[in-house]
Formats: C-alpha cells, sequence, structure tokens
C-alpha cells in the first residue's frame, strides 16, 4: 500500500528533485508522488502537488518536504497523513482529509507539528 500513488506534480519551475530510496529523479509537471518520497527544490525552483483528496501544496525555492505517509480512504474511513517541512517555505491547503479527519492530519516542521484546525496555511522551516 505504501508505494501506491498519493499525489501528482501540477506546477513545476526549475530543478526539483525527488529521492525514493535510493534513486535520485528529476521531476516533471504530471510526475506521480508515492509515500516515503523527499522532495527537494533547488535555488529558483518551486512545485505545485496535488494529492489524492485534494489536498494542495506548493514549495519555495530551497525546500526539503518529505512524504512520510498520505493516507486517505474515505470509504474505509481511514485516515493517516504525516508530512514534514524539513527546510524551506511551504503553503498547505488541505483537502478532503482536512474535512472528514483534521486530527488525522499532521504536517511536522523543525520546532514542532502544525495541527490542521482550519484549512491553509503557509510555514516557513528554516
Amino acid at each position: 500500500v505504501l508505494l501506491a500513488d498519493v499525489g501528482i506534480v501540477k506546477t513545476l519551475e526549475g530543478t526539483v528533485e525527488l529521492k525514493r530510496g535510493k534513486k535520485v529523479i528529476f521531476l516533471k509537471k504530471g510526475s506521480h508522488l508515492k509515500n516515503g518520497d523527499i522532495i527537494l527544490t533547488k535555488a529558483k525552483s518551486s512545485i505545485g502537488i496535488i494529492f489524492d483528496d485534494g489536498t494542495r501544496l506548493s514549495l519555495g525555492s530551497k525546500a526539503i518536504f518529505v512524504i512520510n505517509k498520505f493516507i486517505v480512504k474515505p470509504n474505509k474511513k481511514k485516515y493517516d497523513v504525516d508530512l514534514e517541512l524539513k527546510k524551506g517555505k511551504a503553503v498547505f491547503s488541505s483537502g478532503k482529509v482536512g474535512k472528514l479527519a483534521p486530527k488525522s492530519v499532521k504536517f511536522r516542521i523543525p520546532t514542532g507539528i502544525i495541527g490542521i484546525r482550519g484549512t491553509a496555511f503557509a510555514v516557513e522551516a528554516k
């Protein structure tokens, strides 16, 4: 289940790398993302991602972002979202999971965890 696609790259500018296991892949518009993926944006680069439930995430330049887990299965009432911004800027807007199971969403930053109470926020990790 962890290798299933969880999202897709909708917009991309500059150079964005993806670490998946031992592989490094250069992302492009339309690339599929999976649980465990680490996204690295280079200088003057950015990426816009749409997850399966409509959750949107934008990352600015020099960001390091990890999709620890993104499981949203409303028909099975299974929700477990664990995302981590290690460095850089992100804008987050939750999709269905933010309405159906906001407590199941963890957005980690180096100094803590952001709990989802509304549906959108911007954050920077130095």
